[in-house]
C-alpha cells in the first residue's frame, strides 16, 4: 500500500475528459499546403513551436494562424485556417460529469489543461458542468506555461495547496505523466477514453 493516500485529482482536459480530433485537424491543413507533403508537427510527444506560443498565451489567434500560414505556405485565408483550428474540439467523452461528480465525493478535483484562449472561450460552455465540480481550473494560457514544463505543476500544486505524493495526476500524454512522476505526482495514463472508466473503478 502507498503510505501517502490520494486526496486530490489533477486532470487534463483533452481526450481525457474532453474528445478532441487532432488528427482530422492536421489532415485538413495538410490539403491546404501548397507544397504537398508539407505536414504540420502537432502530437502528444511534441509540437510545433506556433502551438506552443498559443497554448502560453504569448500570441493570440489571428497572429497564430498567420504564422502557420506563413510557415507552411498554406492555401487559405486568416479565418479559415482559425476555422480549422476551431474544428479539433469535439465535445465532452460520455458519462465524465457522473465519474466527475462520483470522484468528487472522495476527492479534491482539479483540471490542468494546454489550451488557448480561443479554444476556452468555445468549449468552456460546454464543460461548464465539468468545470463546475472542480476546486481549481489550471490553463496553460493563464499561467504563459504548459505541460511537460516542469514549473506548470509545481505552481498548481502550490495554488491548490496540495502535496504531489497525495495526488493522482491523469493526462493521455507520456510526456506529461513522465513528468509528473519525477516531481513525486503519482500518474494514470489516459491512452485511451476507456482508461478514465478503469481509473474511476479503482479510485472511486
Amino acid at each position: 500500500m502507498h503510505p501517502f493516500p490520494v486526496k486530490n485529482l489533477l486532470i487534463d482536459l483533452g481526450d481525457v475528459l474532453y474528445a478532441i480530433d487532432i488528427k482530422s485537424t492536421l489532415d485538413k491543413y495538410a490539403l491546404l499546403a501548397r507544397d504537398k507533403g508539407t505536414r504540420i508537427e502537432f502530437s502528444k510527444s511534441g509540437q510545433n513551436e506556433w502551438f506552443s506560443l498559443l497554448d502560453t498565451g504569448k500570441v493570440e489567434i489571428d497572429e497564430f494562424a498567420a504564422g502557420l500560414r506563413e510557415d507552411f505556405n498554406l492555401d487559405a485565408d486568416i479565418e479559415t485556417i482559425k476555422r480549422i483550428w476551431l474544428e479539433l474540439l469535439v465535445g465532452v467523452i460520455p458519462g465524465r460529469e457522473a465519474l466527475l461528480r462520483q470522484l468528487g465525493q472522495r476527492y479534491r478535483l482539479a483540471l490542468l489543461s494546454n489550451t488557448s484562449r480561443y479554444h476556452f472561450q468555445h468549449f468552456s460552455p460546454q464543460c461548464k458542468p465539468l468545470f463546475d465540480q472542480m476546486d481549481h481550473l489550471f490553463l496553460s494560457f493563464e499561467m504563459g506555461l504548459r505541460k511537460p514544463h516542469p514549473e506548470i505543476y509545481l505552481a498548481a500544486l502550490e495554488s491548490a495547496g496540495w502535496k504531489a505524493e497525495e495526488t493522482l495526476f491523469l493526462d493521455d500524454s507520456h510526456p506529461n505523466i513522465q513528468t509528473a512522476e519525477t516531481l513525486g505526482l503519482r500518474t494514470w495514463w489516459i491512452e485511451r477514453h476507456e482508461d478514465f472508466e478503469r481509473m474511476a473503478e479503482v479510485y472511486g
